[in-house]
């Protein structure tokens, strides 16, 4: 039969249970300490990544609420803008109006003067061509 040395068996065995403890010591607890502290740097790393996300959004929020207030002061200033522009114009219309009206006014009454003027004249002239005819119609 197999003889088993008791000596190497005892030697074995610690030998296997201080291999097993270097190894622990110098091997599995760096490596078991390194994949700890890199999961630990994920979630720190996706936590970051996560509320970023949120400050994003919440920075998106913000940039369009900004957005919507620019776009809202625009307006008001465009329609501010055009308002003004048209009491401007609605004023110069008003004056040029007046001063066509006064225009007009004032045509009419030379027109009214020279009218008269013209009736006068030829009513001056009245006897001058009564006489005229009767002397053409005296000829003939």
């Amino acid at each position: 039969m197999i003889e088993i040395s008791v000596f190497a068996y005892i030697f074995t065995i610690v030998v296997f249970i201080g291999l097993v403890g270097y190894l622990n010591r110098r091997l599995y607890q760096p490596m078991l300490n390194f994949m700890d502290a890199r999961d630990a740097a994920i979630q720190k790393d996706e936590k970051l990544a996560n509320q970023n996300l949120a400050d994003v959004g919440s920075e998106a929020l913000e940039i369009e609420s900004i957005l919507s207030k620019a776009r809202d002061e625009a307006a008001k200033i465009r329609e501010a803008g055009l308002s003004e522009i048209e009491n401007e114009n609605s004023k110069k219309i008003e004056e040029k109006t007046t001063s066509l009206e006064n225009d007009l006014a004032s045509y009419l009454q030379d027109l009214s003067k020279q009218k008269d003027e013209i009736k006068k004249a030829l009513e001056k002239q009245i006897p001058d061509f009564r006489a005229g005819i009767k002397e053409k119609l005296a000829r003939i």
